[in-house]
């Protein structure tokens, strides 16, 4: 039997005065959502006005950004996902509600306003709250505007009183009702003025409208009933209350699940979107020392945590599925999919509940991409997300700093194994949050590459770590010589950012790279934390270690990024490395095939697919291979044999079907490419390569 137990990570700080980030505001102007509005359907229209009182800015904004029908469809349905008081059972009873409560408005608020009823007052106040329990009418008292008085019970929870009311009223008899605001309106304006009153007179004022109306003068003085005896002023709490209630659909919504919509619709169903935890995260680029190119390591720390428990075991456990995308525009680079499966004693739970952070790493090209990071815990289907825009420097140009990491220790990893924030068989650790206890001394993780022999004789790093406290200044200074460790072209230093303690503050670090006589090479800065006790939470860590000799699939790992950046010549070179250093390695010889078929080497091709031509796996694709390497060399004949027998494997391929029909085009077969075409239209209507074939179509339909 499977338990599961929720584990929040918490991190209390005494500071409060200084953020160290902020959420990236996502905004629209008026004008482009006018725009963008004029533009949409009717249902996307009427959807927007009925959830404009009850959504947050954020949603809103999302929903105006959003680029197709579909994609509001889906978030429609999550919006109200969000909203669901009974998940898992077919009724969303919310939203029924605020449909009735939709039309209700539109058909009752309407009179006597040149606006929709949805965004009269009236209509607001009931989109939000609904049918009042009752209603008190003063439609027709001498000396009095028109009032109405709606009352509530409140929710507390909401920060609502336990009973309130809410006035509205018609000044100078307009044919609208308006919110009154007993501390902004003041009883003065719910009276014709045919006699003069003193409007600072409040005793006066309520007595006068007791006299009128006597179930509307507390009402006029405040918000909940008994509040304010009379000659009081208006009580000031109505805007509270009034705020409160505007507040109140949204206070149990978390937007972030809207602001990040877009990037995690493609990864989980609607009815998971509710499950988005808010997370820390990491991403640093490191060239390796062993083996020369570039690394980049990432960490995720989602807030929340569900574990399971196995009694069968005794065992807690959580298994993260992690999603790993890498996009240059709007082409994918390289993507991943990796499980994480943890289970834990009983000892351990505790060092578990103070977070987790999952570390992953992988080989990257040099290019500047936008990294997309996404885990999802399959107890609870909890999941997490973020992006990041990341630079990879090339190997050729000047020296430069590496981003830094700043960890609280370091533990040997003993054996032959890669893993993340790997330097010299050591593991560094660290917490996203960027805090420290306050006996710990940061060390510091940076690279410095691209190294010449004059820069790292007479070259440098300078570390600057200021004090951010403005009553106790604190200001130190550190020199680390790049002589000081063997020649390399790359160099990792990894040491203690000071040699004495540090006090409880919040800090600055300044990290510069010179080269000799003192010339600015590049400078980075961090801040990090450090908390007034020994307290602090840090993670506990999970990581994947893999074997240093699948160096080959290092190289594949490359040669595919390189190929979809277009650069064949790198993507040729880390192919080859990959079968220099495992041969029988079936996905890198396929992968190296196709390439040289996009070079053009079509006779390499023909004498390298052999190697798997036995592989009853793989044997659509050394037909295919094969017979677009003969089609390349216009032995159409040859090319047709070998298509068709790899289309006798497998049926629904766009690329084979094309490709057999423009080699039956070539052999003026063309009512069989005809058809072929057509049989792949079925399965796409909407290919690039017909659409860039189309010419050639087109002669195949005037035929």
């Amino acid at each position: 039997m499977k338990k599961t137990i929720i584990i929040t990570s918490i991190f209390i700080l005494v500071f409060s005065s200084f953020t160290f980030s902020q959420k990236k505001g996502l905004s629209i102007s008026a004008k482009e959502k006018r725009k963008i509005y004029k533009n949409l359907s009717e249902t996307h229209r009427t959807w927007l006005n009925m959830i404009d009182s009850i959504s947050t800015k954020e949603e809103k904004n999302i929903f105006y950004i959003l680029k197709n029908d579909r994609d509001r469809d889906l978030f429609i349905q999550s919006f109200w996902v969000q909203r669901d008081p009974t998940p898992g059972t077919p009724l969303n009873e919310y939203k029924q509600e605020i449909i009735k409560r939709f039309f209700h408005v539109n058909r009752e608020y309407k009179k006597g306003s040149s606006k929709p009823g949805w965004m009269t007052d009236m209509g607001k106040f009931y989109m939000i709250l609904g049918k009042p329990n009752s209603i008190d009418s003063f439609d027709s008292k001498p000396g009095l505007y028109p009032a109405q008085v709606w009352y509530y019970f409140g929710d507390k929870k909401l920060g609502l009183p336990t009973y309130f009311n809410i006035t509205f009223f018609k000044p100078h008899n307009t044919t609208e009702w308006k919110l009154y605001n007993p501390a902004q309106n003041g009883p003065q304006s719910l009276l014709i003025n045919w006699e003069p009153v003193h409007t600072d007179e409040y005793g006066a004022l309520y007595a006068k409208i007791k006299k009128l109306a006597p179930g509307l003068a507390q009402p006029a003085i405040s918000m909940i009933p008994n509040d304010s005896a009379p000659g009081i002023r208006p009580s000031l709490r109505a805007n509270i209350i009034l705020s409160h209630i505007y507040e109140s659909p949204k206070r149990e919504i978390n937007a972030a699940y809207a602001t990040n919509f877009v990037n995690y619709k493609g990864y989980v169903d609607i009815n998971s979107s509710i499950n988005y935890i808010e997370n820390t995260n990491k991403v640093v680029v490191h060239r390796s020392g062993r083996f020369g190119y570039n690394f980049v390591n990432i960490t995720i720390k989602p807030k929340v945590i569900s574990v399971g428990y196995i009694e069968k075991n005794e065992k807690y456990f959580y298994n993260f599925k992690l999603t790993v995308s890498l996009k240059k525009g709007d082409k994918f680079i390289y993507q991943y999919t990796k499980n994480f499966d943890f289970y834990v004693n009983y000892e351990d739970i505790e060092n578990v509940k103070k977070g987790v952070e999952i570390h992953d790493s992988f080989p990257i090209a040099s290019g500047n991409y936008k990294l997309t990071v996404f885990i999802q815990n399959s107890v609870g289907k909890q999941f997490s997300y973020f992006d990041k825009d990341i630079v990879v420097r090339d190997y050729d140009s000047i020296p430069f700093l590496s981003n830094s990491v700043l960890g609280y220790k370091t533990e040997d990893q003993s054996g032959n194994f890669f893993f993340p924030y790997n330097i010299k068989g050591k593991k560094l650790y660290f917490n996203t949050d960027g805090i420290f206890r306050i006996n710990d001394i940061p060390l510091l993780l940076a690279g410095v590459y691209n190294l010449d022999k004059k820069t790292w004789e007479n070259g440098y790093v300078e570390l600057l770590i200021k004090g951010l406290n403005q009553r106790r200044k604190f200001e130190t200074k550190k020199v680390i010589k790049l002589n000081e460790y063997s020649f390399s072209k790359n160099i990792n230093i990894l040491e203690k950012l000071v040699e004495k303690k540090l006090y409880s503050d919040y800090y600055m670090l300044n990290i510069k790279l010179y080269k000799d006589k003192g010339i600015l090479l590049d400078s980075k800065n961090e801040r990090f934390t450090i908390s007034p006790t020994n307290n602090v939470n840090y993670p506990y860590e999970s990581f994947k270690r893999s074997n240093i000799e699948n160096t080959y699939y290092f190289h594949y790992i490359l040669g595919i990024q390189y190929e979809n950046i277009g650069d064949l010549k790198n993507s040729t070179y880390h192919y080859e490395k990959c079968l220099k250093y495992n041969p029988e390695y079936i996905e890198g010889n396929i992968r190296y095939l196709r390439l040289l078929n996009k070079r053009k080497e079509y006779t390499k091709t023909l004498v390298k697919v052999e190697s798997i031509k036995d592989s009853e796996k793989y044997r659509f694709d050394y037909h295919f291979i094969k017979g677009s390497a003969l089609y390349g060399m216009k032995d159409y004949e040859n090319a047709l044999k070998e298509l068709l027998k790899g289309n006798k494997v497998y049926d629904s391929d766009l690329r084979l079907l094309n490709l057999i029909a423009f080699t039956m085009v070539n052999l003026k077969e063309y009512e069989e490419a005809l058809k072929v075409f057509n049989a792949s239209l079925k399965l796409d209507r909407n290919q690039p390569l017909i659409i860039k074939g189309k010419k050639k179509v087109e002669l195949i339909l005037k035929k």
